[in-house]
């Protein structure tokens, strides 16, 4: 179980993501990881702000994560506040 938070500090506290693409590019080395050693994985936590680039990052991880479904049983969304 991983968490994966799209600012750049990986913290979940800025709603800005660091770029359209960071979703798939974080999780690149952990699928590799996943594979090589024949586990599975999930993201516990995830979340990206609220604006064109963070949704792309999103939908970019989730794309990913359906890609490589070998490996990857699914996410959870966090989100806080009002």
């Amino acid at each position: 179980e991983m968490h994966q938070y799209l600012d750049s500090d990986s913290s979940g506290t800025s709603e800005t993501c660091v770029s359209s693409t960071i979703g798939k590019e974080r999780l690149e080395s952990a699928t590799s990881w996943l594979q090589t050693n024949n586990l599975k994985g999930f993201i516990g936590e995830f979340a990206g702000g609220v604006n064109s680039v963070c949704e792309e990052a999103v939908e970019g991880m989730l794309s990913y994560m359906s890609d490589n479904s070998d490996v990857w049983m699914g996410a959870e969304w966090w989100a806080a506040g009002p």
